[in-house]
């Protein structure tokens, strides 16, 4: 006969622990499609027996007593976590790359059609049409007019996308503003939760590492996948639930202290993204804040400062447009002699050279030091204040064709485009050419490298969806199993309330 009640006490446990079983299993059917949810389960032992003799006795009788939920864990792999984390990092990187230097492309007029008239191809065309016009007519103002709007209209193209280019700079650094911003808040963030979590675990026992407050847990997952989006992290757990956190190898939270990100923009538009905490810049692998970094301040080869970095960013592709700007001006600035009445010949100097016209100059509003770029090359105050004819080398008709040598310079002529550390040599078309496409194989290597990296973080997601992620199927059987459970222990409480009754209220009434 078994001891008084210790059968009811097992079908209780039993009854108790299938429902919070029950409960759990619909927690996580109602959160099937919850953003960073974690699959939950109940842990479970058999009660142990407790004696309360100190000497060895039979430990048969008192066994059976039932089961115990021990808590609710939450199934997570830590190791999937970071390699989605590593792989979430470099995929980001990428696919703002790609966003910055496509963004770049659509700045430069011509970078989706070689043939855009919008364009340098297209300015570069008109000017050489209107020079071979102006040859048939070389002493008419009318005729030089048609050149002089031709040199004016690609100054104002190299102008514009100049300006296009800064206006991409500026909304990128908008941007970066904008996600550092994101970044301390997560880390402000992490912080606040880890000292939530560290107090209900404490409240909850403490001393188990396995049971903690799931819904925290996975509110603080998900803000650190997110901020594996913006550079690489690292993620330590410690024994009272918190976590430590590395962000570019720099511990941006520990414990329930977060440190934070400042951006600072020199005049030049480059940036720094710098610790407040030790003012030291921050060095990442990977993610979206890198990226902006790269290739706010990407000069190429180009690099003139400790602030510029050498991928092929903003400042680099406004640097071959300045070297286009300096290698039209000096051919234009190169082509016009001026004329000397007296000896009815090109003007000399004192050393015998010809002495040229100035077609192209910085603008007079500039402030480059005499430097001709994209952004600040216009027609010279000469020109404009002259007028067309000033175009003209003089009214004579019998005069060397000055212009159709600067035509055929522009098609066929094959210069050394000189930015910085870097040079090309080659036609103005093979220029644009070679920059346009240049630009274009950036983007494609980016954008490959993005598909590849996200796909592998999107295996790395799957995987850890089929240990984290809810399974309607495996819960639906689960949910059978614990219902199953649950009605065999309500009918072993029955069968022994009926055993009880026998035992009480039916033995030794022989006869009644």
């Amino acid at each position: 006969m078994r001891p008084t009640f210790l059968g009811f006490e097992a079908a209780k446990t039993a009854i108790f622990t299938n429902q919070k079983a029950l409960d759990i299993v619909g927690n996580n059917l109602a959160n099937v499609n919850t953003a960073g949810y974690t699959r939950q389960r109940v842990e479970r032992s058999s009660i142990a027996p407790i004696y309360s003799s100190k000497v060895a006795s039979n430990r048969v009788g008192m066994t059976g007593q039932g089961v115990k939920a021990l808590g609710v864990s939450q199934l997570r792999d830590s190791f999937l976590d970071k390699c989605f984390r590593d792989e979430y990092a470099k995929a980001s990187y990428h696919a703002q790359a790609t966003d910055i230097l496509t963004a770049i492309q659509s700045a430069i007029t011509d970078g989706n059609d070689l043939t855009s008239y919008s364009g340098i191809q297209g300015a570069i065309e008109n000017l050489v049409s209107s020079l071979n016009d102006f040859i048939n007519e070389p002493t008419l103002d009318s005729s030089a007019n048609i050149v002089m709007s031709a040199f004016k209209n690609i100054c104002q193209v190299l102008n514009e996308l100049d300006e296009k280019l800064t206006v991409v700079a500026e909304q990128q650094i908008d941007d970066l503003k904008t996600t550092v911003s994101r970044v301390n808040e997560i880390a402000a963030s992490i912080a606040h939760l880890n000292e939530t979590i560290a107090k209900d675990a404490a409240a909850l026992g403490g001393t188990n590492e396995h049971f903690k407050p799931n819904e925290l847990l996975d509110e603080r997952n998900l803000l650190l996948d997110e901020l594996a989006g913006y550079g690489d992290i690292k993620v330590t757990q410690l024994s009272d639930g918190t976590v430590s956190v590395e962000f570019g190898g720099h511990r941006i939270v520990s414990g329930n202290k977060s440190d934070s990100l400042a951006v600072h923009v020199t005049d030049e538009k480059l940036v720094s993204v710098y610790w407040r905490s030790t003012g030291d810049k921050v060095q990442l692998n990977g993610g979206s804040v890198w990226a902006d970094i790269n290739f706010i301040n990407g000069r190429g080869s180009n690099v003139q400062s400790g602030d510029e970095s050498t991928v092929q960013g903003i400042p680099y592709y406004r640097d071959r447009l300045d070297s286009l700007a300096n290698a039209l001006a000096t051919l234009a600035n190169s082509a016009i002699p001026e004329y000397d009445p007296a000896t009815d010949s090109p003007k000399l100097d004192a050393n015998g050279k010809i002495v040229y016209k100035t077609l192209l100059a910085p603008s007079q509003y500039s402030d480059t030091s005499g430097r001709i770029t994209a952004g600040n090359i216009s027609l010279s105050v000469e020109w404009t204040q002259t007028g067309p004819g000033y175009f003209i080398y003089n009214r004579n008709e019998a005069v060397e064709d000055y212009a159709q040598k600067l035509a055929s310079a522009l098609v066929d002529t094959r210069f050394t485009f000189q930015s910085y550390g870097e040079t090309f040599t080659g036609t103005f078309a093979e220029f644009n050419v070679e920059l346009l496409g240049r630009l274009g194989a950036d983007i494609t290597y980016h954008k490959g490298r993005h598909e590849a990296t996200a796909s592998v973080a999107d295996d790395f997601l799957d995987r850890r969806d089929e240990i984290s992620g809810v399974s309607q199927d495996e819960e639906t059987a689960d949910m059978i199993m614990y219902q199953k459970s649950y009605e065999a222990a309500a009918r072993l409480m029955t069968v022994l309330d009926e055993m009880l009754d026998i035992l009480i209220n039916r033995m030794g009434r022989v006869g009644l």
